[in-house]
Parts: structure tokens; C-alpha cells; sequence
């Protein structure tokens, strides 16, 4: 089978390797899309100290089963299917494992005390049967290979519920951002706002679902405008979706009305530090969202996948930009430059 082999930096190369057999338990996913997320560009910008390359990785993927393993049960060659990816399974036996929790295990992502991962951007993948969740008709394997995103915007309310009544602030307007736009309006919210530096994905923001207004950082002062359009109250709930290595955490608790909440979704790369002074003032309480796994007792990737079914978030219009797997060092580079390709979201297509 082809794979893409990651070297560190932009050298991504493709490459055969043997195809994999599903042993028990696994099934065996011939992938049909797989997202390029903003964490595997972290890699790409710069090889991560400490890791061991070349390696493989793409965690947002869809397929179909080619194959399924012995004692595997309810799938079957050719079924379409979406995939949790590899790296959230827990150890299953520790507390945050035994109460559902398992995207905070302590040794999540390892089998045998080695770690593991997806494999999207490869023609085959090897997933255990529990992260296999069988597909609508009316779900698409495009649609279906960002269903990880959407869990974590499923796992972004949970973590901070949204009340009816409730403004809602989402900084950033990647595919993180975005989803989490569309399933705060989808799940309740009065009205969401997006704060982002680039008008085409604020249009799509508004176009897609994921927002009832937005607002340009570049052109004007995003605080303000946030106060602005909820009547100089401030936002009741305050998700950043950037990470990086920008401000956004302390705008955002600036952004909170008073006795507010923040929820910090973006993945930082170095230490970040914030005037504490405001939030102590209002009182706000600021909320870690890592991932997911399941809520009362239900996965929210499948609550993210009845969402998708149900037609209450689309999807469609994040998928900007898709590629051949053997061009995927090219879909990398769009990824890794949204400014000048326009990317929100780019789909490696094997």
C-alpha cells in the first residue's frame, strides 16, 4: 500500500510499505478521506523534539472496511465507516478510563507501553472495532473523515453547556472554530459570534451555519465589538479555538461577561501568560477542552455523527481544498498557508 511518511519539517515523502492484516479485535479501513489537522502541522513546521522519524499520521479519516479481524461483530466488508482515532484509546482500567474519561488517561494513545496512532493519509489503516462507527447513506466519506473535529466541538459544549439564553464567542475561524460554531448554535446557543482575521472564512462562518455575526480582528478591535453586539454585557460563553502562540486566552476572559466562562479549545506550542486582574474581577471561569470520549455514558463522537446525520451542522463548506494522496506534501503546504490558499480544510483523498 502507499503511505505518507513524515521526516519532520516539509520533507513528507510517499511510500509502500506491506499491506496490514487486522488482527483480533481490528478491522482493517481502506480510507477514502482523511483531514489534515492543525496538529499534524506542528510537525511540519518544525520537527518535534524527542520524536523518532520518519513517522505516519492522519487522524481524521473515514473508509470502508476492508477487513475485520477474528471475534469482530456488526461489521463487514465494504461498509462505509468513520473512525475515533487511534491515539484517544485509553488503558481501560484506570479511574478517568472506567468512568468514560478516557481522553485523560494518563497512558492514553499506548498499547504495550508503545504509542499509537491513526494512519489516515495511507491507502489502508488499522482501527480497533470500537473506534468503527458505521455511516448513514446520507453522511459522505468527505463529510464523515472531519467527524473528529466535530466531536471535540461536541465535547467543547459539554464542557461549558450553552443555555438558550446564552451569547456564545468562538475565536478563530479554522475547522476547529468553525465546527464549533455550528454545533453551539446546533445545540442551543442564542446567538454565536466568530472573531477571526480573514473575511472569506468569516463569510463562510455566516454561510455554513457557524455564526449569526462575526468580526474582523484585523480591521477592528475584537473586544469591543464583542461588547458591541451583546449590548456592552460581554459574551456568557467564550471558546478559542487558535492555540499557537497568540493572546487569544486573554482576550477571550476580556470578551466574558461577568460571571462567564471560557473554554480554551486551541492547542498552545509554547507557555502563554495573561493579566488575571479581569478574570478575577468578573469571576470567570476558564475550562481546559481536550479532545473527547463520552458524556453520560455516550460517545460524542457518535452524538457528533446524529448531529451530522441530522443535517444540523454542515460539514460541506469547511472541505475547501483536496488532494491526491500522492500529492499530499502539496495539500500539507495549503494547510500550513491558509492565507494564500484559502484552506480550511484540506482533504487528502487516497
Amino acid at each position: 500500500m502507499k503511505t505518507a511518511m513524515l521526516y519532520g519539517g516539509p520533507d513528507v515523502r510517499v511510500e509502500r510499505l506491506p499491506d496490514p492484516e487486522p488482527g483480533p479485535g481490528e478491522v482493517l479501513v481502506r480510507v477514502r478521506a482523511a483531514g489534515i489537522c492543525g496538529s499534524d502541522l506542528h510537525g511540519y513546521r518544525q520537527p518535534r523534539p524527542g520524536v523518532k522519524y520518519p513517522i505516519r499520521a492522519g487522524h481524521e479519516l473515514s473508509g470502508e472496511v476492508a477487513a475485520v479481524g477474528a471475534g469482530v461483530a456488526g461489521l463487514s466488508p465494504g461498509q462505509r465507516v468513520g473512525v475515533e482515532p487511534m491515539h484517544l484509546l485509553g488503558c481501560g482500567t484506570c479511574p478517568r478510563c472506567l468512568r468514560g474519561d478516557y481522553h485523560i488517561c494518563p497512558r492514553r494513545g499506548q498499547r504495550e507501553g508503545k504509542p499509537i496512532h491513526s494512519s489516515g493519509f495511507s491507502e489502508l489503516d488499522l482501527v480497533v472495532a470500537r473506534n468503527v462507527f458505521p455511516l448513514p447513506d446520507n453522511v459522505s466519506l468527505e463529510d464523515a473523515a472531519i467527524l473528529d473535529v466535530y466531536a471535540v466541538g461536541v465535547h467543547g459544549v459539554n464542557r461549558l453547556p450553552v443555555k438558550p439564553f446564552h451569547s456564545v464567542v468562538v475565536i478563530g475561524t479554522g475547522a476547529v472554530g468553525l465546527t464549533q460554531g455550528q454545533v453551539a448554535r446546533a445545540l442551543g446557543a442564542r446567538r454565536v459570534i466568530v472573531v477571526g482575521t480573514r473575511d472569506e472564512p468569516l463569510e463562510i462562518a455566516r454561510s455554513c451555519g457557524a455564526a449569526d455575526a462575526v468580526v474582523n480582528a484585523r480591521t477592528q478591535d475584537p473586544v469591543r465589538a464583542v461588547l458591541d453586539l451583546t449590548g456592552g454585557e460581554g459574551a456568557d460563553v467564550v471558546f478559542e479555538t487558535v492555540g499557537g502562540r497568540g493572546d487569544t486566552v486573554a482576550q477571550a476572559c476580556e470578551m466574558a461577561t461577568f460571571g462567564g466562562q471560557v473554554g480554551v479549545v486551541g492547542l498552545f506550542v509554547e507557555p502563554i501568560s495573561i493579566d488575571t486582574r479581569p478574570a478575577m474581577r468578573k469571576e470567570v471561569e476558564i475550562r481546559w477542552v481536550n479532545s473527547y470520549s463520552t458524556w453520560d455514558g455516550v460517545r460524542e463522537f457518535q452524538i457528533a455523527l446524529d448531529l451530522m446525520a441530522s443535517g444540523r451542522v454542515q460539514a460541506g463548506p469547511l472541505i475547501t481544498h483536496r488532494v491526491s494522496l500522492d500529492r499530499v506534501a502539496e495539500g500539507f503546504a495549503w494547510a500550513n498557508d491558509k492565507r494564500s490558499s484559502g484552506a480550511i480544510k484540506v482533504l487528502v483523498i487516497p
